[in-house]
């Protein structure tokens, strides 16, 4: 996996203090906080630092850091204890063995026994961020979720039948990216990625979001291949759903309405409780807000953050190619409503706008094509756009 770049900034927008946790992940290097310092820091082998933080009132944590997969593969007892272990949002019981077991019963090898179980959850379960309910169990009945729910059915599968498995909650680049996906230990392989959610993300069943994740995260166009690696230029901020915060999570007596979510099989009001202690999926934070909050925004309780490429190639050639694809495809929609409305814009307005668009959609498919981000719909797109191009420079010659 190539390095990557953390920015993050989080404010604290009240009158009064609040504390907050921040997770470093493994592979997390060269840590650098800007405005306020943490107080303590707790420091863990296998899930990485936690920073404690008190932020007074209208002030900032900022950190900025490089990341890189932290391969590892050997596994001590006491670890492999932990990512077999049952949690809340991570259940192991009698259903999900039997459930397990039953996938896997044709199957001698590990290697097999988490391909069943993936192929499973990716042809059986749907992926969506519009439930009406949350939690593992819903997700088990009617078989939809969104990656941490889904991330968790795999997590929940493989420990039912023995094999360590945990959830990676953390983001792909760009922007504010969360996103949620597994590592399973195999003997003699170490951590293997895989992400049923992306895999999810074919052409039949999610044709936008295949779209949209091939251009913005390059997403693979051969799903099958979730199945044991990911893309390149994601990062991890926290190792499993539940991370125990030290010093210990004070709940608060009053919490606001809009907070309250359901988690596992409670309800939480974010950033006012914990679960026994634990924080859920931190990205990269769990705040403990106070009382004087008029409103709580989703930046209150994760801050924000960018996610991009340490090589200034990879940086400079992703930044012109997202760019061109937007402006191309604004220039487009201004086409557009110009036509319904039955503009008539002056003939060099609008051979400006034919030629830039042309030239833009020629830039993104040439670094589409040298990143090789595409799938077949985009790499026809591409080839079409790389015609209209050349059409477009022949008729200036």
């Amino acid at each position: 996996m190539k390095p990557s770049k953390i920015s993050f900034l989080y404010k604290n927008k009240s009158e009064e203090p609040i504390e907050v946790w921040l997770s470093a992940a493994p592979g997390t290097e060269g840590i650098t906080f800007g405005h306020e310092e943490p107080i303590s820091i707790h420091e863990d082998n296998v899930l990485g630092n936690l920073y404690y933080f008190e932020v007074p009132a209208k002030k900032t944590v900022s950190y900025e850091a490089d990341y890189k997969d932290a391969a590892r593969y050997e596994l001590k007892p006491e670890e492999r204890q932990y990512f077999l272990r049952s949690t809340e949002l991570i259940p192991i019981n009698e259903e999900t063995k039997r459930y397990a077991e039953e996938l896997t019963s044709p199957f001698d090898r590990d290697v097999d026994k988490v391909r069943s179980i993936f192929d499973h959850v990716r042809k059986s379960f749907t992926y969506t961020s519009r439930l009406k309910e949350r939690g593992f169990q819903q997700c088990i009945r009617n078989k939809k979720g969104d990656c941490g729910e889904l991330s968790a059915v795999i997590a929940s599968f493989c420990r039912s039948i023995q094999i360590p498995c945990r959830v990676m909650v953390g983001s792909f680049r760009g922007k504010f990216q969360p996103h949620a996906w597994n590592e399973v230990y195999l003997k003699g392989r170490g951590w293997v990625a895989m992400d049923v959610s992306l895999a999810m993300y074919t052409f039949p069943r999610h044709p936008l979001r295949n779209i949209g994740a091939t251009v913005r995260w390059g997403a693979f166009s051969n799903k099958q291949r979730y199945a044991e690696e990911i893309e390149e230029g994601r990062v991890v901020f926290s190792i499993d759903p539940e991370r125990k915060l030290y010093p210990a999570y004070t709940n608060k007596s009053t919490a606001m309405k809009d907070t309250v979510y359901k988690v596992g099989a409670k309800e939480l009001a974010w950033g006012f409780e914990s679960m026994e202690g634990a924080a859920p999926y931190m990205q990269p934070i769990y705040p403990r807000l106070n009382e004087s909050y008029a409103a709580v925004k989703t930046k209150d309780l994760l801050g924000t953050y960018k996610v991009t490429p340490k090589n200034k190639f990879d940086y400079y050639s992703y930044l012109i190619k997202i760019q061109s694809f937007f402006i191309a495809a604004l220039l487009i929609y201004l086409s557009l409503i110009a036509t319904f409305m039955q503009l008539e814009p002056p003939d060099w307005i609008v051979n400006s706008i034919e030629s830039l668009t042309a030239i833009l959609l020629g830039i993104f498919s040439l670094l589409t094509i040298i990143r090789k981000e595409y799938n077949f719909p985009i790499l026809v797109l591409c080839i079409l756009f790389t015609f209209s191009i050349v059409s477009f420079l022949y008729g200036l010659v």
